[in-house]
């Protein structure tokens, strides 16, 4: 079992430096040349004459003398030269914030869950793959990513790690980040099972087949943003029979099977209440888990109630924490009336119980 409410802080800083710096030009001063070009006028004089009239001499006529003009110089014109604009003062773009990581625990059992919160505020899209398998990371505003991820039965021992992809609203690579953890062994018992020749004949190949079909239906999508909040709920009241992931002898055959849920059992008829909020994805019946009622949470997380007496909700219908979703019974393969209630996410089977004691939305980045 992992430990609750224990976060893993993992920082890497990261800066990108900007040289998007842009000055503008000054404008350069434009003279005029400072030799001025002198024009001058032209000069006249007028010329003395003198006229023969008749004998008796007349006294010549005084001569007038046009004074020359004197030369004027135009005054050298001069181009103003351009005023220079001061260059801009230089912007510097502001720096990222570097990515911050947290996991609920630095250590996570085989079929148990770990929660992964990222603070990114540059993110717009945001992945992590964990034991092989990829899941998403889903926004919930403020610059926080959230997940979960689910550990199978099978997943390797020891040292292990997380490879988280973040990116930006175009798409583009912002970072990738390697985070470590540790999967240790979970100790679970040996579920000794005793079955009659009729409750035996519901293994068939032919309804192995059929609930394996009805489980890639009930599997094919995913509602994206989670409806709920903090803890889950015990569906139901009772006692325990058999806990998740226990080897399964059948009429002291082999152990093999490991039980993907835990079994409450109690009296036929009592009520079955949803865990936590969600919407009712899938109700029907199935040859092994007989009547049945599926629940989407959201990012990933579906819970199932398995061996229902009969359903009492609908496929789509919006529910609350506690809403009954069915009354207990012993339908499909079943030795009485019990619950068998499974919690998944992305379809790999994990403890439910573990669910109702380590809130995975709470984070040491909050």
């Amino acid at each position: 079992m992992i430990a609750a409410g224990l976060a893993f802080l993992v920082d890497r800083g990261r800066l990108e430096n900007s040289d998007g710096v842009s000055f503008s030009a000054a404008g350069a001063a434009v003279s005029a040349s400072t030799d001025p070009t002198v024009v001058s006028s032209g000069t006249s004089l007028g010329t003395a004459s003198s006229t023969a009239a008749d004998a008796n001499p007349t006294s010549s006529p005084s001569v007038e003398v046009t004074a020359p003009v004197t030369p004027t110089a135009n005054p050298p014109t001069t181009e103003p030269s351009a005023t220079s604009s001061p260059p801009p003062a230089p912007t510097t773009s502001p720096t990222p914030v570097p990515p911050r990581v947290a996991l609920s625990s630095e250590t996570v059992g085989i079929g148990e869950t770990l929660g992964v919160r990222v603070f990114a505020p540059e993110a717009g899209s945001a992945s992590v793959v964990a034991a092989g398998l990829a899941y998403p990371l889903l926004s919930e505003g403020d610059g926080f990513l959230f997940g979960v991820v689910g550990l199978p039965l099978n997943a390797t021992l020891g040292p292990s790690q997380l490879s988280i992809t973040l990116r930006d609203d175009l798409g583009t690579l912002i970072e990738e980040r390697i985070v470590g953890f540790e999967v240790t062994t979970v100790d679970r018992p040996v579920d000794y099972l005793e079955l009659t020749e009729e409750q035996g004949a519901v293994l068939t190949p032919e309804a192995a087949v059929l609930e394996s079909n009805l489980r890639i239906e009930q599997f094919l999508t995913f509602d994206r943003q989670r409806r709920w909040t903090g803890l889950f709920r015990m569906p139901a009241e009772g006692f325990a029979t058999t806990e998740f992931g226990q080897g399964r002898s059948i009429n002291g055959g082999p152990i093999g099977g490991f039980h993907s849920g835990a079994d409450i059992a109690s009296e036929a008829g009592t009520a079955i209440q949803a865990a936590a909020a969600g919407r009712v994805a899938w109700a029907g019946e199935m040859p092994i888990r007989g009547n049945t009622v599926i629940v989407d949470h959201g990012a990933g997380v579906k819970t199932g109630y398995h061996h229902l007496q009969e359903i009492l909700v609908q496929v789509d219908q919006e529910i609350a924490a506690g809403t009954v979703v069915g009354l207990m019974g012993s339908t499909g393969l079943s030795t009485g009336p019990h619950l068998h209630w499974e919690l998944t996410i992305y379809g790999v089977n994990v403890d439910p119980k573990t669910w109702t004691r380590v809130d995975f939305t709470a984070s040491a980045l909050d």
